[in-house]
């Protein structure tokens, strides 16, 4: 017989503008190693690489008996839309709602959730509290943090980012709450199979076609020496990080923060052998990176830099991903998070999609309803699944 319930009175919420303020014995009942990117060696390397351009907000709920049932990450940041195509292409609007729209897709925004990966990481809690009790306590956490923290009064969009199918049902109460959801991009991911021991063992599952392809990447990029770095190769690489990451970067449609050198070098620090830097090298030149997290039941792959001069020439990218699943592999993890983009060629190497749903809601009503007629036009980018496994592997 279950124990939870949604109806657990919350007599008490604190709220942290620092991870040096955080009660850790009160948090971590709560994270129990359930998610890296609610540790607080995570928390403490993304705060100390990310305050000059991001504001956090730490919450810890408790019950009646004062103990913590839910806790929660909140970042301020601006969200930039730069793709351009809204107004003419989604509805006809004339001056000044054209102007509103522009101000809308270049915003302040508060969200609940993390803005450097693909998830639900912005939250937890725990088995004494149901789903739907955790979203209409986190959004009161949320309403209260508008009211009493922005203190300039420019933020106007309450987001809570990203949600997976099974938890949506219970996400649907911020919908009561005047929010509006939408589907992003989905989260490419892979499953690991148990019979998977090494990368070799993944190649023999696939069919000829992607296995003989899969060679020619590792033929192609054989000339590149790959590298992991550690907190000072990191810095030291600094500005060869920053102009790889920038490459990919000018090819993003949105902009919602960016990690920086001293961010990565800090979670390599704080987290050790469960952050993942990875270099690609030609002539002592770094051609490519690749980040990633091992969490506590999946890999996640992250942040990635190349230099496209050299991309198609040795197979970086297609190295890079054929790596992740090797690594996901030795993790000995149940599946490989690929995160959104480039969903055609993460489907080559297995990886299926995942549906992702985000709560949004702007603070003025008129701005509402013209943002969620930009939202209903927009829809996860279309791509034809690849299916690379034999037809006896059963994955």
């Amino acid at each position: 017989m279950s124990n939870k319930t949604t109806d657990v009175i919350v007599y008490k919420r604190a709220v942290f503008s620092s991870i040096t303020e955080i009660p850790s014995s009160d948090w971590n009942k709560v994270q129990n190693g359930r998610n890296i990117y609610l540790s607080l060696p995570y928390l403490s390397a993304l705060e100390h690489g990310m305050q000059k351009e991001l504001s956090f907000f730490f919450s810890i709920s408790y019950n009646a008996q004062n103990e913590p049932v839910l806790i929660a990450v909140f970042v301020r940041v601006k969200f930039v839309d730069k793709r351009k195509r809204f107004g003419d292409s989604v509805f006809k609007l004339r001056f000044p709602f054209k102007k509103k729209l522009e101000n809308i897709l270049s915003i302040n925004a508060l969200a609940c959730g993390n803005v450097f990966s693909a998830g639900e990481n912005g939250m937890l809690w725990t088995e004494n509290l149901e789903a739907q009790g955790a979203f209409e306590e986190v959004e009161r956490v949320h309403q209260s943090l508008m009211k009493e923290h922005d203190t300039n009064k420019d933020v106007s969009l309450r987001v809570f980012k990203d949600f997976w199918p099974q938890t949506v049902s219970a996400g649907n109460i911020l919908i009561k709450k005047g929010f509006f959801d939408f589907k992003i991009d989905v989260n490419m991911v892979l499953k690991i199979h148990e019979d998977w021991k090494t990368i070799n063992d993944y190649l023999m599952s696939m069919k000829t076609k992607f296995r003989t392809r899969a060679n020619a990447v590792y033929r192609k990029s054989a000339p590149l020496t790959v590298k992991a770095l550690n907190a000072k190769n990191i810095l030291e690489e600094s500005e060869h990080i920053v102009r790889l990451f920038d490459n990919v970067l000018q090819k993003s449609d949105f902009h919602i923060g960016t990690m920086n050198p001293d961010t990565f070098a800090a979670c390599k620090e704080n987290l050790g052998d469960d952050f993942i830097f990875t270099a690609y090298y030609m002539d002592k030149k770094m051609l490519g990176f690749s980040t990633a997290f091992r969490n506590a039941a999946s890999f996640d792959a992250n942040y990635v830099g190349l230099d496209y001069n050299y991309n198609e020439q040795y197979d970086i990218y297609q190295r890079i991903l054929y790596d992740y699943v090797e690594e996901a592999i030795k993790a000995k993890v149940p599946e490989l998070q690929f995160g959104r983009t480039s969903e055609l060629i993460k489907s080559a190497v297995g990886a299926e999609p995942r549906d992702m749903t985000i709560y949004i809601k702007h603070k003025r009503k008129l701005s509402n309803i013209i943002l969620k007629k930009v939202i209903q036009s927009v829809a996860p980018s279309p791509f034809e699944l690849r299916k690379p496994f034999k037809a006896n592997f059963k994955h």
